[in-house]
């Protein structure tokens, strides 16, 4: 992961998104027994959260990567996901969904991010898990700020200080940072064993091919970055000097934040490509 710093809220976002949450408060307070036990549902106008400048803006400051995995994606395989999840909530991996959900925070700037598919729809969905149950915004008059998420935020967090990589595989370095690893599925099938979680043939598909392909990326990398260590011992003419800053050219594109997996590059660079 990497923190995603974000600029202002598009304008249309700000108005519209404003109106229709004081519409949305409005017709909750009005009838919350419908609204808490699911019979009545909130559905978020894509047309507000998801309108072609809010996409626009998301994919310019994501570089089109993924907030959660950092795979590139396109707009026919990505979403604009809410980390709070909009219309219902789960406090359990695959569990019942509850109501309603952060349905208040759908056209919050600080809430929605650009996410594959797969991050979004098949390991996250509405799953939220957070430290104490009973600081959950919805027993609280809709106050988030004693909720403690379990997951890694990609703006409000610094991922770094939470998840490092130990050559193409992230590790945990905190209970946040371990928990965002197993429960979305961007690590490798031993994460989930600590969890004592229960992967579906197709989380295990997921987990194994983003494993084999960022392990690819990595040792692609490694062996530029030996190459590189080998040739700085050399005496070099013009040509291999320019092989050289070629090479060196690679590994820096390799930690821009519009490249995939930058943060593992970024540690694997810090740590020398070391072998453990």
């Amino acid at each position: 992961m990497i923190k995603i710093v974000k600029d202002e809220a598009p304008e249309k976002l700000i108005k519209n998104g404003s109106a229709q949450t004081k519409i949305d408060l409005e017709e909750y307070s009005n009838n919350k027994t419908k609204y808490n036990s699911g019979e009545s549902k909130f559905e978020a106008f894509s047309t507000i959260y998801n309108s072609d400048i809010v996409r626009d803006t998301l994919e310019s400051i994501q570089k089109n990567k993924c907030c959660y995995c950092e795979t590139k994606s396109t707009r026919s395989n990505s979403d604009v996901e809410h980390f709070r999840p909009k219309a219902a909530y789960s406090s359990s991996f695959k569990g019942n969904s509850l109501y309603p959900g952060y349905f208040w925070l759908a056209y919050d700037w600080d809430n929605v991010f650009l996410a594959c598919q797969v991050c979004n729809q098949i390991f996250k969905n509405d799953f939220f898990p957070i430290e104490v149950e009973s600081t959950r915004a919805q027993l609280n008059n809709f106050e988030i700020d004693n909720e403690v998420s379990l997951f890694v935020h990609p703006s409000q967090d610094e991922p770094e200080d939470e998840i490092e990589y130990r050559e193409s595989i992230p590790f945990g370095k905190t209970k946040k940072g371990k928990i965002t690893i197993a429960y979305l599925g961007f690590g490798s099938l031993e994460h989930g064993k600590e969890f004592a979680l229960e992967y579906s043939k197709k989380h295990k598909i997921r987990i194994n091919r983003l494993f084999e392909e960022r392990e690819i990326f990595y040792q692609e990398k490694a062996k530029i970055y030996r190459t590189i260590k080998l040739l700085e011992t050399k005496e070099l003419d013009s040509e291999g000097l320019q092989v050289l800053n070629g090479l060196k050219h690679i590994i820096d594109n390799a930690q821009n934040l519009d490249s995939e997996w930058s943060s593992m590059i970024k540690c694997a660079v810090k740590n020398e490509f070391r072998e453990y």
